[in-house]
């Protein structure tokens, strides 16, 4: 019993790697609003009631 490697054409290598680019890139974005939404860096007044 030989197993037969299945090659991958350049296109679906190249695909393959669009792919997971736009997945990266789309969570990264995501990071970036969720810390941006979370409001980590608005400053916040303390004597507000005063």
């Amino acid at each position: 019993m030989v197993k037969k490697e299945r090659k991958t054409s350049r296109a679906q290598q190249i695909g393959k790697f669009v792919l997971t680019t736009i997945i990266y890139c789309a969570i990264l974005m995501v990071l970036i609003y969720l810390y941006q939404y979370s409001g980590l860096t608005s400053v916040h007044f303390i004597y507000n009631e005063f």
